[in-house]
């Protein structure tokens, strides 16, 4: 659904409201498409009627992935300029321009602050950040009237022990979302970003932990519970959509309430 710039409001009548929440035949790039929020996200826009270029630098996680959905992949790069070049040929080459991309790419590197040096910094901003510039440089031009989604991290919004380079990246990722929204928006383009909580990720399940810590990390959440990646990935996907029309530059935290809880630790000692 295009709306155009109009000075009125249009009549609720006119608007095509099953269409709101559907990507009927548009063409997203997804970033990181071989697993986790990847596949799931490439598995929700093809259930909301979209089609996408599945890209990852694992080419038998994103030959899996492409395959099962009947769609195009890419083994590529999207950190380094020679894979960001190919994937913009290769996305050019399905229609000429796209509707959009979701770029999932993102790495923490844990270890405490003592032992972590400037090789660890750079290496840290290399990851978490390279693909989202070089993706704005050559991807977000093909882009017309369309979605940008980046995948941050509501570490991005506070102090953390465990991977020091982590949360400056994201917070940078956000406030480059706000850059990318301020240069495309006149073309129509939105840019948003999803801030993911604690969820179950491959990486979190596959981590060996007592019961007690398991219980305790998904008791922080106010859902009482950690969160599934398809929830991050209907979160993006609404932001594609029609139904986000009028959202752009802003980070949407994904986090069951934890965001929301008391940070003075106050009701802690009270219960």
């Amino acid at each position: 659904m295009h709306i155009d710039n109009l000075a009125l409001p249009l009549p609720a009548q006119e608007i095509d409201h099953g269409s709101l929440f559907r990507l009927d035949d548009n063409l997203y790039v997804v970033l990181g498409a071989g697993g986790g929020i990847g596949e799931h996200v490439s598995r929700t826009i093809v259930g909301l009627g979209g089609r996408v270029l599945c890209v990852d630098i694992n080419a038998e996680l994103v030959g899996a992935v492409a395959n099962s959905l009947r769609m195009p992949f890419l083994v590529a790069d999207a950190a380094t300029e020679e894979g960001i070049d190919r994937i913009a040929i290769a996305a050019a080459a399905e229609c000429g321009q796209i509707n959009g991309y979701v770029d999932v790419i993102g790495q923490m590197h844990r270890r405490q602050i003592s032992d972590y040096g400037l090789a660890d910094w750079d290496l840290d901003f290399r990851v978490n950040l390279a693909h989202a510039f070089l993706a704005a440089r050559k991807l977000a031009p093909l882009v017309s009237s369309g979605s940008i989604v980046h995948v941050s991290s509501v570490v991005g919004s506070h102090g953390g022990l465990t991977a020091p380079g982590y949360g400056p990246c994201k917070a940078a990722l956000q406030v480059w979302v706000k850059e990318l929204a301020a240069a495309y928006g006149s073309r129509g383009v939105r840019i948003n970003a999803v801030a993911p909580g604690l969820f179950l990720s491959p990486r979190y399940v596959a981590k060996e932990r007592s019961s007690r810590d398991s219980q305790k990390l998904a008791g922080r959440p106010m859902l009482g519970r950690l969160g599934q990646p398809y929830e991050i990935a209907a979160t993006i996907a609404f932001l594609l959509s029609p139904a986000a029309g009028y959202i752009t530059g802003t980070t949407i935290a994904v986090e069951g309430g934890s965001l929301s809880r008391d940070s003075t630790g106050l009701d802690e000692l009270l219960g």
